[in-house]
């Protein structure tokens, strides 16, 4: 049987495909679509306290939970960081969050900067909020109406090999919201690395 595993182990590692263990269940998020979202609390890189509320767009909020060692979220940097440009000069608010607790303040700023991520990311310590959303992976998008209700979940789109793309979920649904419009594909899949959370007793 152990033979079986790891030959499919790297297998799996072969043609590209990474593994993520469970960490056990995911709690069930407390916001919906169409519901509204708390002025939940996270902690600036600097170590100062930042409220939700703080980060409101003329036209919307975007949150995509993200990782510095994440292999999947890293393939999202450009991305991100393109999406970040592109919608803040429309009038959305957009932050990263992260939620590991293996990544120090000290670190994302560091990843931040290497990476050209310009938008604001901030650290949920303790995954709070991560659990209030029920986010499990990075990267997943949480996109926010200006009057903070959710008006999409998911992924970004739906290829970590951009020259695969054939559907870009986030940027749609950015566009809808944009618009006043309702957006056509409110909640997808997100994949990626899970959340590496505080244990809870």
């Amino acid at each position: 049987m152990r033979k079986v595993i790891l030959g499919l182990a790297v297998a799996a590692v072969g043609v590209g495909v990474w593994v993520w263990a469970r960490q056990g269940p995911v709690p069930t998020s407390q916001v919906t679509i169409g519901g509204k979202v708390s002025n939940v609390q996270f902690t600036k890189l600097t170590g100062e306290p930042a409220s939700l509320y703080d980060f409101t767009g003329r036209s919307g909020t975007l949150v995509i939970f993200v990782a510095t060692r994440c292999p999947v979220s890293n393939d999202y940097n450009q991305r991100m960081a393109e999406l970040a440009r592109e919608y803040t000069a429309r009038g959305f608010a957009v932050i990263g969050a992260n939620s590991n607790r293996s990544e120090p303040a000290d670190e994302v700023a560091r990843h931040a900067a290497e990476k050209g991520l310009g938008f604001t990311i901030l650290k949920d310590l303790d995954n709070h909020v991560a659990d209030y959303l029920g986010a499990s992976v990075t990267p997943e998008a949480y996109l926010f109406a200006p009057d903070w209700t959710l008006r999409y979940h998911g992924r970004i789109d739906d290829s970590r090999d951009p020259a695969l793309i054939t559907t870009r979920d986030l940027g749609a649904a950015l566009d809808a919201v944009a618009a006043g419009k309702p957006v056509a594909v409110a909640e997808t899949k997100a994949f990626g690395c899970t959340i590496k959370r505080i244990p809870r007793s």
